[in-house]
């Protein structure tokens, strides 16, 4: 299997308000005012409407809870089936201009941070297998126990959305759904909308299909404007990590020292400020030198215990427990589940 991804798995500074704006937008239809959505989140309402608007985790977070404190049942599905790919601006626009499933996908992927970017996607094929499987997988970056299941549903029925726009295919389909929760009450509204079948309690949430959907053709494929939009593509993605540097920057330090004793003191000598500004350079992005290093640890727990042989006990001390008692009351604080149930199920 190949990994086509080109973003780290973690969550690094602001994003754009896109998706927040368009769920606002959905929901407005059903009669619910903005002001219940962006309680508590300081939000400008104003600031949805803006394509250059940016937002950070936290806002998020708060933005989600509030949508699922409205009780509708199965909203993630009512939110992503209405989504087409005009409701992203330019990353939808070049998204029709791709040419074949498998660069709407890749740009899908390599291009995701141009929009509201809250769970990591990665393509998983073998090129030299036409006979064989691929798969699209997703991941929650939030790492917030209460939203992971909205979250991922909600990505998930976005990305067969605008598929299914891409191809002028309101039939299409992948051939099978994988989701690493429970089965939710509404599972059989899901069973209608993937039209695939679907399994529960897995070791990733990603969709599969065979190999030979990779000749699938998408109609509104335009190769002249494709160089075109790809530069302005380049050029705001390139304007999103200059401003995200210094967050990447943290994030690449503490995952090179993660099996250390971590301070915030350590990292702030390294970056020559003094605590009091890291501090305020982190608070004005949204979050706080604790909030990165349990989303780093909790991520790089879950691909260790998922993807290597390593005992719990190693696992806890590479990403830098000491006691493994700790690590694995750590990790079910952050995930709900302990480190040997996550096992289990791979």
């Amino acid at each position: 299997m190949v990994s086509k991804n080109s973003m780290p798995a973690n969550f690094s500074g602001q994003v754009f308000a896109h998706k927040l704006n368009f769920i606002a937008s959905t929901l407005a239809k059903k009669g619910i005012h903005l002001s219940r959505l962006l309680k508590g989140t300081d939000i400008e309402p104003h600031g949805l409407k803006d394509r250059e608007y940016k937002i950070h985790k936290e806002q998020i977070i708060t933005f989600y809870r509030n949508v699922l404190a409205l009780d509708m049942p199965a909203i993630s599905l009512l939110l992503g089936a209405a989504i087409k790919p005009k409701d992203y601006g330019l990353y939808g626009c070049t998204l029709l201009c791709c040419k074949g499933l498998r660069s709407t996908l890749e740009f899908a992927i390599r291009y995701h941070n141009l929009v509201t970017k809250t769970v990591n996607m990665s393509l998983h094929d073998d090129d030299d297998d036409e006979s064989g499987q691929s798969c699209f997988r997703f991941e929650d970056l939030l790492f917030t126990r209460d939203l992971e299941e909205f979250n991922i549903e909600l990505q998930c029925v976005i990305v067969l959305s605008l598929v299914r726009d891409c191809l002028n295919s309101e039939n299409f389909s992948f051939d099978a759904l994988r989701f690493s929760f429970a089965k939710p009450k509404h599972h059989q509204l899901y069973q209608e909308f993937f039209r695939c079948p679907i399994s529960y309690g897995n070791q990733h949430s990603e969709f599969l299909f065979n190999n030979d959907k990779w000749s699938l053709n998408t109609p509104s494929s335009n190769p002249f404007a494709m160089p075109i939009l790809l530069s302005q593509c380049d050029v705001v993605l390139n304007s999103v990590a200059i401003k995200n540097e210094f967050l990447i920057t943290i994030n690449n330090w503490i995952a090179a020292n993660m099996q250390q004793e971590l301070c915030a003191k350590k990292l702030a000598s390294a970056l020559y400020l003094t605590p009091r500004t890291l501090r305020r350079k982190l608070s004005e992005q949204g979050t706080s030198f604790t909030e990165i290093v349990k989303d780093l640890r909790c991520s790089a727990a879950k691909k260790l215990i998922t993807e290597t042989q390593l005992t719990i006990e190693d696992i806890g001390c590479a990403i830098g427990f000491n006691d493994v008692s700790n690590f694995r009351a750590a990790f079910k604080k952050w995930t709900g589940e302990t480190p040997s149930k996550l096992r289990q199920v791979n």
